[in-house]
């Protein structure tokens, strides 16, 4: 059986972006060779028609699928009005019309939440009609299942304070209910990864939490480079891969193996 290979992106903040980072990030991918990319939001710094225009031909020009869902800085934060009226037009207009994308193919299953609220634009929100829709849109066979949102789920150990995004524990515990393997988010812009029932004491399963850094952006946090994460699905075996820039490249800063068992994932 063939590997199922991602490569999860977020946070590329088109407008604030590093050229050198982005030809590089575009480079590294084509060498992973990966059969998708996933991107969790924030195409664009301050959602201009120009900054979605660039995300977008980025994206084309790696030359594989590719799957989104938008940010809060993929609403116009700085116009109020269209943002309570049409907040996600430029995103709907350029990237996809469907802002919650659900994807089944080759075994992968890929449902897409949007969370970004124009009242709660940092925050976020995952909304009862979301979690209804998680409990449905997994019902298929698959060999991986992954949820991806834009605002985290979990509290990295680089940023403690954070919050999470409302709705979470709710959101998380219909995953579990409908066997969910990964649950992909940004935000933060830092990289981190844990076991999603220790984050949420209660949750029935044990799920991946991922969570990458801005992946070209000038807007890192102390002590983060931009950075990606792989991720690789061989058999029973899911290993993640960080892909941090240092030194004018993309290069491996970690590799963690999962193994499935009769409750999730185990380190």
């Amino acid at each position: 059986m063939q590997p199922i290979r991602l490569a999860h992106v977020t946070d590329l903040h088109f407008g604030t972006e590093d050229p050198a980072v982005v030809a590089g990030l575009r480079a590294d991918l084509v060498r992973q060779d990966v059969d998708r990319v996933l991107v969790s939001g924030d195409l664009t710094m301050r959602a201009r028609a120009v900054q979605f225009h660039a995300a977008r031909a980025w994206l084309e020009s790696i030359g594989c699928p590719w799957t989104s869902v938008p940010g809060n800085h993929d609403l116009p934060l700085d116009r109020p009005l269209i943002r309570a009226v049409r907040p996600l037009s430029g995103y709907r207009w350029v990237v996809d019309a469907h802002p919650e994308p659900l994807l089944h193919l080759g075994g992968l299953q890929v449902l897409g939440l949007s969370t970004p609220r124009p009242y709660l634009w940092k925050g976020g929100r995952i909304d009862a009609g979301q979690v209804a829709r998680i409990g449905t849109a997994f019902a298929q066979p698959a060999r991986l299942r992954v949820l991806m949102t834009h605002h985290p789920v979990f509290r990295s150990r680089q940023r403690p304070r954070e919050r999470v995004v409302r709705g979470a524990e709710r959101a998380l515990h219909a995953a579990a209910r409908v066997g969910v393997d990964v649950v992909l988010c940004g935000h933060d812009h830092v990289q981190a990864q844990v076991d999603l029932s220790q984050a949420w004491p209660g949750l029935r399963r044990r799920m991946i939490g991922v969570m990458s850094g801005t992946a070209c952006s000038r807007r890192i946090r102390a002590g983060e480079s931009q950075s990606y994460t792989v991720l690789e699905l061989s058999g029973k075996r899911l290993l993640l891969r960080v892909r941090r820039w240092r030194a004018n490249r993309f290069e491996t800063l970690a590799e963690t193996w999962w193994r499935r068992s009769a409750d999730g994932w185990r380190k």
